[in-house]
């Protein structure tokens, strides 16, 4: 094939491959130049450059060219279907047994520029590109420049053959999508110099509901950066979220060239009955290592029972909201100028010094400290259902880390707030569950039937709490002061008296988390 066609192309010398062509064709010269009308059939081509940018994969195709001398110029006319077999030109991939290709160009060739009068693209399911421009021969690979029409892009089928391969290794890479797009494109030298598109009713679910977005519709336009002003765009849904949030209807207005995107006015994005409110919100190289995001906003009240249900937590009441002065992602690192306060368990919830790393990535690290201020114990224990405790609540969660959202690192104190003048009881049931967190659940259950303790289901209770220092799957643990023999975790106070002390300093946390839930571990007294 270098041979037959070296007079008027000369493939890239990094090209190698296997397969068969049959050629059938005329030839003439009637004294004016060279004419030509040939017909190549390929089956079972596979080629593939040095690089794999250029791959091709039992392709099948019938290719007709038609060339006629028109003085120092040759008039060209090229049809190309493609019926079988895939395609790979850096991160496009077109399947042509899913998408058949029929192709029709019409043009004049002058020294190895190629001047196309019309051209037209057709792909079953996927395109319908209509334009004109000039193709370079040049180079090693030929170079298109031109402005076309998108009469037709449908997905499916073009999430696959142009997205996919870009987003693979991004948590949309196996989205699903639906919906059409029509618009108009630029290109210069094999790459997009514009873009303008009108998606219609496009609807694009992330698997494991990481994104999900039903029914967009707008006008985007995208220019590179550096070139003209770019032109505002518009993109509404009718309904959308992610991670497991839901919100209704909502449309904004950006621009965005070169890898950069701004909104241009403020945008409200709702989230169940509450929104996310933005003031500011600008991507800088966007897809890059180096991408910058600065976001300025607030979380609208959100109840707490919504969002618990969606992150699948026990339910329980009160409702979100934060006033965030500033959020930034620099160096792959997402952190938060603000706090961010949630009104829970009739008390106050507030984190701090909030930042997340690789926030994209699969293995994310993520750090804040959380104060809790007030909480009603009635409340708290009524939602997990460890037993009744009337009483205030104070916690704390300082340096927290987090590994792909599993907790390395922690300093957890929750305790009585000192001063609480509010009535302090607890059950049987919940002095078994607490006796369970520190240890020693059959022995207290033992105790609680025995004696003059069985004839009570509720006790007094000075002041409670629990430690827990966390490095690794090492819980280093301690109550709410030291007692003999261990740590309180409840200090009675009364007739009956009930203290219930802990005496396992260090303990695994997977071990803890599953006592927690199976009520198995031993270790705690009640007295």
């Amino acid at each position: 094939m270098r041979k037959l066609i070296a007079p008027w192309y000369e493939l890239p010398k990094d090209i190698t491959g296997d397969g068969k062509v049959a050629l059938v064709g005329t030839l003439a010269d009637a004294g004016a130049g060279l004419s030509a009308d040939l017909t190549a059939k390929l089956s079972a081509v596979d080629l593939t450059n040095e690089a794999s940018t250029v791959v091709t994969d039992k392709l099948a195709a019938v290719a007709r060219l038609q060339a006629e001398p028109r003085g120092k110029a040759t008039q060209v006319v090229v049809n190309v279907k493609g019926t079988a077999g895939q395609a790979l030109a850096g991160p496009v991939l077109l399947d042509f047994g899913a998408n058949p290709m029929d192709l029709e160009a019409r043009g004049t060739l002058l020294g190895d520029e190629l001047t196309l009068a019309s051209l037209r693209l057709l792909q079953k399911d996927l395109l319908d590109l209509s334009g004109s421009g000039r193709v370079s021969l040049a180079g090693e690979i030929p170079a298109l420049t031109g402005d076309f029409k998108l009469t037709h892009v449908q997905f499916p089928a073009a999430f696959s053959s142009y997205v996919a391969i870009t987003l693979a290794a991004s948590v949309l890479g196996d989205a699903r999508t639906s919906g059409s797009l029509s618009g108009e494109v630029s290109v210069v030298d094999n790459s997009v110099s514009s873009l303008h598109v009108v998606p219609k009713d496009l609807d694009l679910h992330a698997d494991k509901g990481l994104l999900n977005m039903v029914g967009m519709n707008g006008d985007i336009s995208w220019a590179p950066a550096g070139g003209t002003e770019a032109r505002v765009s518009k993109l509404g849904w009718r309904s959308g979220g992610a991670y497991g949030l839901s919100g209704g209807a909502a449309e904004i207005e950006f621009v965005a060239y070169g890898l950069n995107f701004a909104l241009t006015r403020p945008a409200k994005l709702p989230v169940f009955d509450g929104a996310i409110a933005i003031d500011h919100f600008v991507m800088g190289n966007l897809g890059e290592k180096n991408m910058e995001v600065a976001f300025k906003g607030a979380v609208e009240p959100i109840s707490m029972p919504l969002l618990a249900k969606a992150f699948g937590w026990p339910e329980f009441s009160g409702t979100l909201a934060a006033a965030i002065p500033s959020v930034t992602l620099k160096n792959d690192v997402l952190t938060f100028d603000g706090n961010v306060e949630s009104q829970v368990f009739g008390g106050r919830v507030v984190g701090s010094n909030i930042r997340l790393q690789d926030p994209l990535g699969n293995f994310p690290r993520f750090f804040a400290d959380v104060r809790a201020r007030d909480l009603d114990l009635g409340l708290v224990t009524r939602t997990f259902e460890v037993g009744s405790i009337t009483g205030k609540l104070e916690a704390d969660v300082l340096g927290l880390e987090l590994f792909a959202w599993t907790p390395q690192a922690f300093d957890a104190r929750l305790a009585t707030p000192k001063g609480d003048k509010s009535r302090h009881r607890i059950s049987a049931k919940a002095v078994s569950s607490l006796s369970n967190v520190g240890g020693g659940g059959g022995g207290v259950v033992q105790a609680l039937q025995s004696g003059v303790l069985k004839f009570f289901d509720e006790y007094n209770y000075d002041k409670l709490g629990i430690r827990c220092r966390l490095r690794g799957d090492v819980c280093e643990m301690s109550g709410v002061e030291p007692a003999p023999n261990g740590y309180y975790i409840v200090k009675g106070s009364g007739i009956p008296r009930i203290d219930i002390v802990g005496n396992q300093g260090r303990v695994r946390w997977s071990q803890l988390i599953s006592t927690i839930s199976t009520t198995e571990l031993g270790g705690a007294t009640v007295q």
